[in-house]
This record gives C-alpha cells, structure tokens and sequence, in this order.
C-alpha cells in the first residue's frame, strides 16, 4: 500500500519509467560454436546491473530490465573481451560472436591507456578516476589525494577545497556524516567534483560538491579504525573510535571522539581611541576546552528497493578563555591598569533523524528525511579593571536554548545517459530562547520558519553540457517584537562546452538570499569591554549575492590547470556597523549597499609519474569594492608538494592571503594563514604514524585596524602556542570482507550547529 501511494504521488513525468524489457541472445565462437558460462553484465553508471551465463546451448536471457542505458559486456576465458554502449526501449534478441584472444609482442613498444588519467566533463564539474595506487592504498583519504583541487589530510582524515569554499560530501549522490572513514578505496567507482551546485545545495550555502560513486556490495562485512594524535610538548590532544558492522540487510555505525585544548596562549598588542580616551594594552590570552561527540546509525534495508536509516548524533563543548594584561588609560591625565578576564562556554546538541530511500529504478529514486535538534549554550563573560586600586567590574551572563525541526523531500530521475530531473522542498522551524540573565532583561524569542521548493535539470547538446536549477524560499522571521516574512529566489545555472578531451570551458551563475544568524539578530550587548557595546539588529533583511564565473579546464601529460575569473556581487549585505554614543562605540550590523568582488587567477596542479605524489601552485588577484569607498586590493597565494617513496609520504602546503576587508576593518596577514610540513610511515596499509610540523615558518600573526565614525583601534596578535608545535598521530585501521557492504551509506548527519552569539 505504501508503495502505491509514493508511485501516485511521483507518477507525474515518470510513467515511462517502469516498463520491463527483456535482453536475450546466443553466443558462440566463430566456428558458430555455442559457448557455455560465458558472462553476461549490464551496468550502470559503472555499477553492475544485472548478469546472466550462457546454456549448453550458448543462449541466455535477462529478464525485468527498466528502459535505460546500459553497458554491455560479454567475457569467457580464453576469448577477447565484447563492450559496447546498449539502449534497452524493447526486448532485444540478438547474437555475438567471440574472437579467440591473441598475445602479440611488439618489440619496444609498450602501449598504456590510465583511466586515471582520464578527466570526464560534466554540465557542472568534473569526474575523476583512481589509480591502481590509490585504489590499493587501503586508506580513502590517502586515495583522494590524487583528485585535483581537493585539500586532503590524510592524518587528520580531512578533506576539503583548496579555494576554501563550503563543500559538502556526498556518497552515491547522498548527503551523508563522516561516511568517508569506512570506505576501502578499492570499492570506489569514480570521484566527482562539482562547481556549480543546484538549487537543492544553494540554500545552504554550498559552493562546491565532492560526489563519491561506489560499487555495489553486497556481502557482511567488518570495520573499525581508531586514532590519537596529540601536541608535543602538551597543546591539543585527539582520540576517535570508529565502527561499522553489518551485512547486505542491515547494519550499525558508531562513532565516539573526544578533543582537548590545553594551554592554548596567544599574545596580543592593542590600542583604542576616540575623542575622549586612548587606551593601550599588552596581554595574553589562555584557551582550555574540552568537547566530545558520539553517534549512531542504524541502517536497514527493507528490500531491493527501499532503505531506511535512523540516526542521532550528541556534542558537547566546555570552553574556558581567560585573558590578563596591563596598560595605559588616557583622558586628561594618564591612569595605569591592569585586567582580568574570564569567558566560560557550555553547550549541546542533540539531534535525531530519520531517513527513507526508495529505488523506483536504478535511475529513479525518492528520498524523505525527518529531524528534531535541541542545544543550549550557556555564556558567561566577566571583566575586571583596576585603575591606582579601583576595582571595575563588567559582566554578562547568557542561557540560550534552541529547539529545531527539518523535513526534506526529494525526488530525481536520470535518463537517456545525459539528462537529469532533481526536484523537491525543505521546511525548517526554529525556535529559540535567548536569556540574558545578567541584567534581568525579557527574554529574546527568535522563531523563524522556512519553506523551500527546488527544481534542476541537466541535459547536453552535442559537445554542450548544461544544468539550470531554481528554488523559492519563503520565510517568516520574529525577533524580539519585530516581524519579517518574505519570499526569495535561489538560481543556478551552468554551461561547460568540451573542446576535447583535455580542454573544456565552462560558464556558471548562482544566485543566493542568505537569511540573518540569530547573532546578528540578538538586540542585547555581548561585550565585556567598557568602551564597546556588541549587539545584534532585528531589523534585518536577508543578503542576496550574485556570482559570475568563467573558467577553463585543461589537463594534459600530468598536468591539471584552471584558470578562472569570477564577479561577485551582494545587495542588501549584512555588515558590520559602528558608531560612538557618549564615547561608547557601538558595533552592531546593518543592510547596507552594495558589495562587490573581482577575483583573478587559477591553479596548476602537477601529478607525479606513477602517482608517487603531486606538486600544485594557486595564485589568484582580488579586487573588494564597497559602497562609498575606494577599492582594495588583495592577493591570494597556495601552494604544495606531496611525495610517496615505498613506505614513506612527505609533503608539505602553504597558504597566504595578505589582506582581508570588511567596511570598518582591514586585518593584514603577517604570516601564511596554513603552513605545515608533514611525514607519514606506513608500517603496514592498514597502520601508520604521522608527524607533523604546523606554522614551520613563524607564528602565525594578525593585524586589525578598525576606523569608524570618531572611533578607532588596533590589533595584533600571536598564536604563540599553536606556532611551531610539532604534532604525532597513530591509526589504525581495520577491515573485513568489505565488499560485502549494505548498498545504503551513511545518508544522515546533524545539520545543526548550534546556537550560539
């Protein structure tokens, strides 16, 4: 019954999805022989499919095939391999004849063709393939490290964009949490990179997608892997435990992990200064925390074509911040002082979810998923100054409470190998309580509900590739006694021609309406400072943003390169703003103008023979504008070497940006914001160690300069404990009949952050 209702509520623009064909022939040698057990696979997408032998008689038969594209391929011992690209719109007979294999030595010419080497273009990004190396490397994070553009740690099992852009994983096409752990790289199929993110992903803020394809597994299997790493001498320790057990019916993840931050000091050199006062100070600044996390996931499927997964996931953070130093006070006459500060954080979250897939065909499918967050943030914040042995003291308190429901739809359907249909809808309700304890003022209620609709399609024309995707997001906001509701569009939209096989072109748009953090919501003051009052405007509207991006794609002889250029342009911005009010400078936020930014430039990536490592290089030229000022200028510089011998990786990333700009502020980067080298050991594929050292080339240090209105400040700051701090890690990995894995990956992850100011 339950399956009737979904197909009623689908059956729009899908009723030619589920005919049933037939696929049958005869197969013999070329003597018209018939041969006997020969195979006969159909894949899909580079996924098994369906697969039958040959009779006494060398005929077969595969039955109940869905209209689609598949790959055919016949193989028997002894004879010549038969591939071809097969439409099934009927029942198709047909015979095939196979040749006898032959081995044919051509003296001093070897010929190769590396799938690897082998970068397809899609409407939206490209799709890589591993090496041979990479798929035996036993470790997912040490094969991913041959995909272009990526920023992969291995040790600190992290992946990311070497832009910096939000991106988001996905397994089979799946959202998913912390799934990329368990996976043995041999069972990886291909390894798509996106650029140009549907509407389904805008909303979230997303700019790229890292789409992992896996094989088909079907048998139990076994994993668990565990791992520490920790500062010398004592700064920031880590331990995880990771676990997956299951067979083709069901299965259960876990995951528990603890971090400890101790000691963590920074030095700091600061000015203020208005009509009335100069402040100076010299300080340092301690972090302590402590935070663990745990979840499961429980995994089930139901039948070939209907999954169901249920999830909950927990955090929970301690953070102490404590600051002291001396200085200057200047009015109408100079006042010695010294300070005391204490910044204590608590918080949670809980989160629960509940997932449902149904296949109505390899190419069709309908994703439901359901989910209720609860986190508290507990803040409280105390100052004491002292001036010729007066005591001043300043103080907050905050108890925040957030509760938040999710649910999400989404259907998609591919066929005739290059068109795509992805529709659904998000609605999201928050709630939050906002308790300023300190100063006994009423409670801040913050709720906001959201609805989304989203459609994409893709298709291509010859050498042509597109995707267009447009979504309508409607949303009602109430902070405090201020209401808002509004209707925003998201867009996107790409078109990537390919000129060959090495070099493509593309040319994308998105369009974005981000709506206002709580924080930048909340009317109450957040700072301990004397001199400064920090709070929120509820007032506000959200931010839309316009990005145009032309680009290239070439990748020839090892060499991957992108140059690009791209024009961001943001209306109604949420910004930073500052006035003074009786010598008080007041920073609050604002919809203010227009923003734009010019960025120039592209990265070169190098692959190394044999897949021994890569060598990269990134520079890009960035060009702010804001409303009613002269522009700034900024430029952007990675790089990298990483390099595998026997055992042994080495390797090695920088990354420096010199200036960044808001409208009141201009913090200047006296050294790379990342820069570490680093060395890995494998004792064995499924055990290693690695040592690295971060910031190896100075502390890492920052400027800010704020100007606004009369007031003015200055700060520079050091990260002295996180500089220079060699670090060890140790994981351990284990695997057992991993091929046999449950179809369903892990397809459900806390979306919620928190609520925090």
């Amino acid at each position: 019954m339950k399956k009737t209702i979904l197909f009623l509520v689908l059956i729009v623009g899908t009723y030619g999805g589920f005919a049933q064909y037939s696929f049958s022939g005869k197969i013999t040698d070329k003597e018209k022989n018939p041969l006997t057990g020969v195979q006969i696979l159909l894949s899909i997408n580079d996924s098994l499919f369906a697969a039958g032998l040959s009779d006494e008689k060398g005929r077969f038969m595969i039955r109940e095939l869905p209209e689609g594209t598949y790959w055919l391929q016949i193989v028997y011992p002894g004879f010549t391999p038969f591939e071809e690209k097969c439409m099934i719109q009927r029942s198709i007979h047909a015979d095939f004849v196979l040749l006898e294999e032959r081995n044919i030595r051509l003296n001093d010419v070897v010929i190769t063709a590396k799938k690897s080497d082998l970068v397809k273009r899609t409407a939206t990004g490209e799709i890589f393939y591993l090496s041979e190396k990479a798929r035996n490397s036993g470790d997912p994070y040490r094969a991913l490290r041959e995909i272009p553009r990526l920023a992969v740690n291995e040790a600190m099992q992290s992946v990311g964009m070497r832009d910096g852009g939000k991106m988001q994983v996905l397994i089979n096409g799946k959202m998913m949490h912390s799934g990329i752990a368990p996976i043995n790289p041999k069972d990886i199929e291909s390894v798509e990179v996106i650029d140009v993110v549907s509407a389904r992903y805008v909303q979230q803020g997303i700019k790229h997608i890292l789409n992992i394809k896996l094989k088909k597994k079907r048998e139990p299997y076994l994993f668990f892997q565990t791992a520490t790493r920790h500062d010398i001498p004592l700064r920031n320790s880590m331990g995880v435990v990771y676990f997956e057990i299951g067979n083709p019916k069901y299965s259960l993840y876990g995951r528990l992990a603890g971090n400890m931050i101790h000691k963590d000091d920074s030095h700091s050199d600061m000015w203020q200064r208005n009509t009335e006062y100069l402040k100076q100070s010299t300080g340092k600044t301690r972090n302590n925390s402590r935070e663990f996390l745990g979840e499961l996931l429980f995994k089930w499927s139901l039948t070939d074509k209907d999954f169901f997964a249920a999830h909950i996931y927990g955090r929970q953070n301690d953070k102490k911040i404590r600051s002291w130093g001396d200085g200057s006070f200047k009015t109408d006459s100079l006042r010695a002082f010294d300070y005391v500060s204490l910044h204590k954080n608590n918080a949670y979250v809980l989160t629960s979810s509940l997932y449902y897939l149904h296949d109505f065909s390899p190419n069709q499918r309908f994703e439901v998923t359901l989910a209720y967050n609860k986190n508290r943030d507990k803040n409280n914040g105390e100052r004491n100054e002292t001036y010729s042995g007066k005591l001043y003291d300043f103080l907050y308190r905050y108890d925040s409470e957030r509760s938040s429901a999710n649910l999400n739809l989404d259907y998609s359907i591919d066929w005739k190998d290059a068109n795509s249909l992805n529709i659904g809808m998000s609605t999201r309700y928050i709630n939050d309580h906002i308790d300023k304890v300190s100063d006994k003022v009423p409670v801040f209620l913050h709720k906001a509900w959201n609805s989304y609709l989203y459609a994409s399609f893709s298709s291509k024309v010859g050498n042509l590739l597109y995707m267009a995707s447009a979504g309508l997001e409607g949303i009602h906001l109430k902070a405090g006694d201020v209401s808002n509701g509004y209707i925003k569009p998201r867009a996107a939209l790409s078109i990537t021609y390919r000129f060959s096989k090495e070099y493509s072109i593309r040319m994308g748009y998105t369009l974005t309406n981000q709506a206002p953090l709580v924080g930048h919501l909340n009317p109450y003051n957040t700072s301990t400072d004397p001199l400064v009052i920090t709070k929120g405007n509820p007032e506000l509207l959200p931010e839309q943003k316009h990005q145009f991006k032309l680009s290239q794609t070439i990748n020839k002889k090892g060499f991957y390169v992108t140059p690009s250029i791209s024009y961001d342009i943001s209306t109604d911005i949420i910004e930073p703003f500052g006035y003074s009010e009786n010598d008080i400078f007041v920073h609050t936020y604002r919809n203010s103008g227009r923003f734009s930014t010019l960025s120039a430039g592209g990265t070169i990536q190098y692959h190394l023979k044999e897949n021994r490592g890569s060598v990269y290089i990134g520079a890009y030229h960035l060009t702010d504008y804001f409303s009613g000022m002269s522009f700034k200028s900024s430029v952007s510089l990675s790089a990298g070497l990483w390099y595998s011998y026997k055992k042994w990786y080495f390797g090695g990333d920088i990354d420096y940006r010199n200036y960044e700009y808001t409208p009141l502020s201009r913090i200047r980067q006296l050294t790379p914001a990342y820069s570490q080298i680093q060395v890995n050991y494998n004792f064995t594929k499924d055990f290693y160690i690695a040592v690295a050292l971060p910031y190896f080339i100075g502390k890492l240090s920052t400027e800010t300069t704020t100007q606004a209105d009369t007031y003015a400040a200055y700060h520079r700051q050091e990260m002295t404990s996180m500089s220079g701090r060699p670090w060890i890690l140790l994981r351990y990995t284990f695997r057992k009949n991993n091929k046999s894995k449950i179809k369903l990956n892990n397809v459900v992850k806390s979306k919620e952050e928190g609520i925090s100011l």
